[in-house]
């Protein structure tokens, strides 16, 4: 920020000018230079010292006006610098939708209770929305923005003005309560905000509803402050997996788990950057031929200590450490190279996270593997879920036309397990659907179920679209698809995934010709779980 001194070091030569000025004016009045002056001047008229001495007045006193000019544009531009200096601060340490204070600025008060020592049993409250992508991805961002605000002004209702409520980003929040609070006061904040939260946001006609976990935490005299935020995080999690709209508490079990998480994440980095996370491939076959058609890409991680890794807890953490990207294509590229030999009649179908999927530069990363593996892009389906698609349905319509034109088949994956939205179907260039799992196994003793399959089928049929069945397990989850006439299926009854050596044995003695035989032979996949 400027101060005084800058100015006038920044205007020294005329303080120089008007400082040297005065001194000879009090130095000429104290001696009666004047007079002398004058009396010279007049015994020296040829010499014109009158006319030279008003010259240099005339200089002085000019220099003085451009000294007190000067002066006040440059108050005024430390003025305008200094209110562009308070604004950037704000933006820096304020969330500009909700006004809150951001990330940096609750860690900031953290460190700051932490150094002045007042840091010792300080309570930190962490939330999250849940529902709030659904009414992104229903009502649009604008809407989600408004949820976002009314959020802001529900949690600063409940709270005192030494509270502090700051958003993280996303529909995160995080409170710190005032230093002294105890677990009562925590716990009784904690479910008013529960109740207040899942109050339905009346807007345009609309009824919005979201509601919220929450985890909380407090610091001990041997905990950082710079931790807190990550072990409310973790109580947080822990309220969601018990069925969220809940709160829950850190403690030394969950601290144990948080351990062993953050040493997982360490391993998991490893494990992405040097391709140690494997692809395996689980087989597709014609439903009425039982023919062979190609496989899923599934990615399996066999640790050196810890054994095999289930998918859903790595992958996961790799949405919520930033590797979702990496690990994603680190998969494309070995499944690229593991199966561009086998069988030209074999499709390859890879799945792409929302993360890529938003990525601006999807076709080109595309592109550019087919290209480096010298795999046939008319053998690639790219499979994508509607969360992926509703984040942003102009890329999504822009990239998958020039998916089509490179050859690249799409399908949409999940079918039914979230918002589907038929209108997607028909706008967007898919070539096929994968209906979810949860809808096929064990399909015989759900009615409810059938009947959705079957509408499924017939609204695929009608646009032309191919359908894959996924988690086919019994023989009677594949008579009921063989008697609605569903193209494909996947699942345990027809094989397990199996990794990139396994397939091409198979393909060189079971499958040689394509077809299923009657028994599978034993091979190593079946070590691994179900989940993925």
């Amino acid at each position: 920020m400027s101060t005084v001194y800058d100015r006038l070091r920044e205007n020294w030569i005329y303080l120089l000018i008007a400082g040297g000025t005065a001194l000879t004016f009090a130095i000429s009045v104290r001696f009666e230079l004047f007079e002398e002056f004058h009396a010279y001047s007049r015994a020296h008229e040829d010499w014109e010292l009158d006319e030279l001495a008003v010259l240099i007045l005339n200089l002085t006193f000019g220099l003085l006006v451009a000294f007190i000019v000067r002066s006040r544009q440059l108050s005024k531009v430390a003025a305008e610098r200094d209110k562009a200096e308070r604004h950037a601060q704000e933006v820096a340490c304020n969330d500009v939708l909700t006004g809150l204070p951001n990330r940096r600025a609750f860690m900031e008060h953290l460190l700051d209770l932490d150094r002045a020592g007042a840091a010792n049993g300080e309570i930190v409250i962490m939330l999250d929305l849940d529902r709030f992508k659904a009414v992104n991805d229903v009502h649009g961002h604008a809407y989600g923005d408004l949820v976002l605000v009314r959020t802001a002004q529900r949690l600063q209702a409940e709270l005192e003005n030494e509270d502090l409520v700051a958003r993280l980003g996303g529909d995160e929040f995080a409170i710190a309560l005032k230093p002294g609070s105890d677990a009562a006061r925590a716990e009784g904040i904690a479910r008013r905000i529960l109740k207040s939260v899942s109050q339905p946001i009346v807007e345009d006609g609309l009824r919005l509803s979201v509601g919220t976990s929450i985890g909380l935490a407090r610091l001990t005299a041997d905990q950082d402050a710079s931790n807190a935020l990550q072990f409310a995080d973790q109580a947080l999690y822990s309220a969601k997996k018990s069925g969220r709209g809940q709160y829950a508490w850190f403690d030394a079990e969950l601290e144990k788990v948080a351990r062993e998480r953050r040493a997982l994440e360490l391993d998991l980095k490893q494990a992405v950057s040097n391709d140690q996370i494997a692809p395996f491939f689980q087989p597709v076959f014609d439903i009425a031929s039982d023919r062979l058609r190609g496989f899923e890409v599934l990615a399996r991680w066999t640790h050196e200590t810890r054994g095999v890794v289930p998918p859903d807890v790595f992958i996961e953490i790799a949405e919520d450490v930033g590797l979702i990207s990496s690990l994603g294509w680190s998969i494309l590229r070995q499944a690229l190279l593991a199966a561009k030999d086998w069988n030209p009649e074999l499709a390859l179908a890879v799945n792409i996270s929302p993360t890529q999927f938003r990525d601006g530069h999807l076709v080109e990363r595309i592109k550019e593997n087919l290209s480096e593996t010298g795999f046939d892009p008319t053998r690639l389906v790219i499979e994508l879920t509607e969360t992926a698609i509703m984040s942003d349905f102009n890329l999504a319509q822009t990239a998958l036309l020039e998916l089509r034109d490179l050859g690249v088949r799409v399908a949409l994956d999940d079918f039914g397990a979230g918002f589907s939205a038929f209108s997607n179907l028909r706008q967007l260039p898919f070539d096929s659907i994968k209906i979810d799992g949860s809808f096929i196994s064990h399909i015989q003793g759900s009615p409810e179920n059938q009947r959705i399959v079957t509408g499924i089928l017939a609204l695929a049929h009608g646009l032309d679209l191919s359908v894959i069945a996924e988690g086919v397990e019994t023989a009677e989850d594949l008579d009921f698809l063989q008697s609605i006439k569903c193209q494909m299926g996947q699942g345990y009854l027809f094989a397990r995934p199996m990794s990139g050596r396994d397939v091409e044995w198979m393909l060189e003695t079971k499958w040689s010709s394509l077809t299923r035989g009657e028994d599978e032979p034993s091979t190593p996949n079946t070590r691994f779980p179900k989940a993925g």
